[in-house]
């Protein structure tokens, strides 16, 4: 492989951590998620991507005698609890209607909600003097809304400073799916079965967007990475893997931001509950703990 560029800053111990990937079922249901973390490499996800914000549609419930426990009931029922722990924290929003969406905003946005109705000229009228609700930089939003199938009865403001880009939570009535929007990441698990083009590409997505968030979250709540996001340092997917004694690995990078640059410290590689870390002198992945 080639050899890899490490800017040394502080001299960073050897870790240990097994992604999703390589783990049983039963496994998996015995992990502890650190939701924090969970959310940190959701959002790096946002940024290479250029999106302001994540959504996904998560379904349908009832339009009368809903209460915001039976939102976050519902939605804990379906399989996004589990892939992005992260959502456990979110805010409910009730806007009325019978769809529920969340809504995740990239690092130090925030997102709000106001009513929006369709004129008889058929162009959206926001209310922007009575928003249904403000959130706090990096908060996720859990919301109900849209009465008709037709048209979304609320404009979604995602912003940072005085950036701001809007959505409107909508599901497609060609194929069931998020309605597309610039600048807005999908992460909605499908499940249907269809035999349009890029059907079988999103489940592949989602699968691997799922490993990498768990891996990450398995790897942040090691003790020595705990030690250095305490100091300020960072861990991240770099988008790469490596084939290292015959098995694929997920490349992740620990490393320190600055304004001006990101300083990367150390590169580990995990694959089949085997840990590797890069030797930078050696130009070799090394088993992590072996001599």
């Amino acid at each position: 492989m080639k050899k890899l560029s490490i800017t040394i800053g502080i001299s960073a111990l050897l870790l240990a951590f097994i992604p999703l990937g390589c783990l049983a079922e039963e496994t998996q249901q015995d992990v502890l998620y650190d939701a924090n973390a969970s959310q940190a490499v959701f959002q790096d996800v946002l940024r290479e991507e250029e999106c302001q914000a994540g959504m996904a549609f998560l379904g349908y419930i009832g339009e009368e005698n809903v209460s915001a426990q039976d939102i976050l009931d519902y939605a804990e029922q379906t399989d996004y609890w589990y892939y992005y722990p992260f959502l456990q924290n979110a805010a409910v929003v009730d806007a009325g209607g019978c769809e529920i969406y969340v809504i995740v905003p990239a690092s130090e946005w925030s997102v709000c909600v106001y009513p929006s109705e369709m004129t008889e000229e058929a162009k959206y009228r926001d209310d922007l003097e009575a928003p249904y609700y403000e959130g706090s930089p990096d908060e996720v939003i859990l919301l109900r809304c849209n009465i008709s199938e037709i048209y979304s009865n609320v404009m979604v403001s995602v912003r940072e400073g005085n950036m701001s880009v809007t959505y409107r939570p909508a599901v497609s009535l060609k194929d069931g799916h998020l309605a597309k929007e610039q600048r807005c990441y999908d992460f909605t698990i499908y499940s249907d079965e269809c035999d349009g083009d890029g059907c079988d590409d999103a489940s592949e997505h989602d699968e691997e967007a799922a490993a990498i968030q768990n891996a990450y979250a398995l790897l942040c709540q090691t003790d020595k990475v705990s030690h250095y996001l305490n100091l300020g340092m960072s861990v991240w997917y770099d988008g790469t893997k490596e084939r290292i004694d015959g098995k694929e690995c997920l490349v992740f990078v620990l490393g320190t931001e600055h304004e001006e640059c990101i300083v990367r410290e150390n590169y580990y590689a995990v694959s089949d509950n085997q840990v590797y870390y890069y030797d930078a002198i050696g130009d070799a992945w090394n088993i992590l703990g072996a001599g």
